[in-house]
């Protein structure tokens, strides 16, 4: 029974955001733990992302994630249905032990609504890294579509 209310709250807030906005920034910290390459290690890092839930849901997104021996920069387009999704990009990975740079490449798979769960794999300099991780997301609506015809409510006060 609590299933089935979860997934139904879920569902009245998912679309509640589709009759707010068209739009949804979300922000959040996520915790990685990361396996692959010379030793596993946790990892914190800060997101950003822009979401689009007019018609097919496609986002943004970019962070920062911290360890005790890299920093790495990184920008993902993803898009999801429901509660699942994948995204994609590029990484930039500081180490700031060797005091090197180099680039890369991260897909990440996902399960959530605002917390969640989420599976990441990253190629960087010709290392496989695979990293599982939990994160919390604040959703902001925005108003930059208000209405259906993509109008502004006001016209009438032309």
């Amino acid at each position: 029974m609590k299933r089935i209310i979860l997934l139904i709250a879920l569902l009245v807030f998912s679309f509640g955001f589709k009759a707010v906005g068209q739009s949804v920034w979300t922000i959040g910290p996520m915790l990685h733990y990361n396996f692959g390459g010379e030793k596993r290690h946790f990892s914190f890092a800060m997101e950003l992302a822009y979401w689009n839930i007019k018609n097919v849901p496609y986002s943004i997104d970019g962070g920062i994630e911290f360890s005790k021996k890299r920093l790495r920069f990184y920008g993902e387009l993803q898009t999801g249905i429901g509660f699942t999704g994948i995204s994609c990009g590029p990484v930039l990975e500081i180490n700031k032990v060797e005091r090197k740079a180099h680039l890369g490449f991260q897909t990440t798979f996902w399960l959530n609504y605002f917390v969640g769960l989420d599976y990441r794999y990253r190629r960087i300099d010709k290392t496989n890294f695979a990293c599982v991780g939990t994160y919390a997301k604040l959703p902001l609506a925005t108003k930059d579509m208000e209405s259906s015809s993509g109008g502004n409510y006001h016209d009438w006060d032309d």
